[in-house]
């Protein structure tokens, strides 16, 4: 259990105690293992997001689709995904009887996104109505194992979902495309119109981020016609088991790259224009995908358009801050494909300094060999570099042996020892009114925002 949840746990426990009633799940600040499934027993109905990539910009989505609907959902937009984060964001909600409070006549709806370890543990007490698969990469494989393994254990959550309980899922990724087809659930589909404009369209482009994936019946690996992001594109196996098939909603681009890029959205349910969180192809996934999940909750396309038109998008995902006169973009880089990607966004930045922030903890995964994996010499060059985290002097040695930094090498490489040394040397390296883009694993990131936070310069995160 996490502190934040801990400490409610007990003083709801103690206050419960002091009024003579009784918290159903809670003796003495110990929460009854049947505590998850007691709350969202009171749900009218819960949306899972689950991937590798992606999950706390989609849940927010959703949220804001859900929340259209003048129904407040219940959400862990911290992103604390383990089921103790998301039983504390069900407790925030419940009074001193262990009954949720309602926010109109009806019954309250939850969006929650889940790490990918934790599906099979708190499926049977959620019993979503609606399960969103963003994508499937390879990640933190110190705890996770190959991606096909998780494959694996999320093809047995799905078998003990509720009749009914729809899959909503990426068609480009094969991996989430074999997942679906042995599962039986109703689906939803989503994935890009046709090749991405912004990036090589051959059966080779994306370079070394792309993992191959090989069929789960012939073993055979899949040919592609086109990539987008990593192994995702449209895929086929040479003896036909699996292929991407024309997913349900499509989504391109309607504009030239740019903040907040403009989204053309098609496909079967009908068609719209949205506005992406980022610029990049990940930003136009994740609104396919929260409309997905609001075609499911029986909204049409239109109605969730005008939903996420106003969302602003997570803390810490290519969040936009002002800072001492200074324009600060913070990302989040947990794997080789989300490194790759804001590297690919890079250009468009026109970063002065760039912060490379890389911990080990059990939240960032204890392998980092992900660092070699990915292009980072153009985010780099020509540009003053700052590096820090536990793990900065693994970052340095992967500049050192980068062959494309040693024709075009950055203006300078500062390494920095605590998170505030860092972010004060990027600042002073900073002309006022430039940029400086940070790029952090996610103890790093959280720690750099909330040194941001105590400045004034951001607003605290989400609860």
């Amino acid at each position: 259990m996490g502190i934040g949840a801990a400490r409610m746990a007990v003083n709801l426990a103690a206050l419960a105690k002091h009024r003579g009633t009784a918290l159903p799940g809670l003796v003495g600040g110990c929460i009854w293992p049947d505590a998850l499934a007691h709350l969202a027993g009171q749900l009218d109905s819960t949306v899972l997001v689950i991937g590798t990539n992606g999950k706390t910009t989609t849940a927010g989505l959703i949220s804001d689709i859900v929340l259209a609907g003048d129904r407040a959902p219940i959400a862990n937009r911290s992103g604390a995904n383990m089921r103790q984060g998301i039983l504390a964001s069900l407790l925030r909600e419940a009074d001193l009887h262990g009954r949720l409070r309602r926010d109109g006549p009806g019954r309250r709806q939850a969006v929650f996104e889940v790490d990918e370890l934790a599906l099979e543990q708190i499926l049977p007490d959620l019993g979503p109505a609606v399960i969103v698969a963003t994508n499937l990469f390879r990640d933190q494989v110190d705890r996770y194992g190959e991606a096909d393994a998780v494959v694996d254990r999320w093809t047995a959550a799905l078998a003990i979902a509720k009749t009914g309980t729809v899959l909503v899922y990426c068609a480009d990724d094969p991996r989430l495309a074999m997942l679906a087809s042995g599962t039986g659930s109703p689906t939803i589909t989503f994935g890009l119109a046709g090749p991405p404009m912004d990036r090589d369209h051959g059966p080779d482009a994306g370079g070394t981020v792309g993992d191959p994936v090989a069929c789960r019946t012939c073993g055979r690996q899949l040919e592609y016609a086109w990539r987008s992001i990593g192994h995702l594109g449209r895929f086929a196996c040479p003896e036909g088991h699996v292929s991407r098939t024309e997913p349900d909603i499509t989504v391109e681009s309607a504009e030239p790259a740019g903040r907040s890029r403009g989204i053309r959205i098609g496909g079967r349910f009908g068609e719209g224009s949205a506005r992406s969180l980022d610029d990049g192809l990940t930003g136009a996934y994740n609104v396919a995908a929260a409309l997905a999940v609001g075609v499911a909750l029986g909204q049409t396309i239109g109605q969730g358009c005008e939903a996420i038109e106003g969302s602003t998008g997570p803390f810490g995902r290519l969040e936009s801050l002002q800072i001492d006169g200074r324009h600060m973009v913070l990302a989040l880089i947990k794997n080789t494909v989300s490194l790759a990607e804001t590297v690919q966004m890079s250009s468009m930045w026109a970063a002065d300094v760039v912060l490379l922030g890389l911990n080990d903890a059990p939240a960032d995964g204890r392998d980092i060999s992900w660092i070699w994996d990915a292009p980072i010499a153009s985010l780099l060059a020509g540009r003053a570099v700052v590096l820090t985290g536990s793990r900065s002097t693994d970052l340095r040695l992967r500049l050192k042996y980068d062959r494309d930094l040693a024709t075009s090498p950055p203006r300078s490489i500062e390494q920095a020892e605590t998170l505030v040394t860092a972010l004060d040397l990027a600042l002073a390296l900073t002309p006022p009114g430039g940029t400086m883009v940070v790029a952090a694993t996610y103890t790093a990131m959280m720690g750099l925002r909330a040194i941001v936070e105590r400045r004034g310069d951001a607003s605290p995160v989400p609860r």
